[in-house]
């Protein structure tokens, strides 16, 4: 599939189907991370300790690839000088919605369930 074919895709996608490709992207990443990782990690850290690598940790990330820095008290955004820019941000950025997840599942009491290494599809 060309980049036009692809594109004519993306533009007949509903919410929905945009969405849920995002998520499954959203998922995959947080999948491999906890093979990665495990849980010990976020189990140390705690609901108080994820939230704040969200603010500080992630947030940085964000900065950095789009090359901000804060004047004033605002945010100031350089033009986007690497390619590779894109794919530093969204990595950020889905990092920072599974961060979000992880902490509702610590408050939910459901983190560090059983890791089941053949499910790694967001719809079974």
């Amino acid at each position: 599939m060309d980049c036009e074919e692809q594109r004519m895709t993306k533009e007949e996608q509903t919410f929905q189907e945009a969405f849920r490709e995002i998520y499954g992207e959203a998922f995959a990443l947080l999948v491999s991370r906890q093979a990665k990782y495990g849980n010990l990690n976020i189990e140390q850290l705690g609901l108080y300790g994820v939230l704040s690598r969200v603010a500080n940790d992630k947030m940085s990330r964000v900065m950095k690839s789009l090359n901000g820095k804060i004047v004033d008290g605002k945010v100031l955004l350089d033009p986007i000088k690497e390619e590779h820019v894109d794919e530093v941000l969204e990595d950020a950025l889905l990092d920072i919605a599974n961060y979000a997840l992880i902490a509702i599942a610590l408050k939910r009491g459901v983190w560090g369930k059983k890791f089941d290494e053949k499910d790694t599809k967001l719809v079974k």
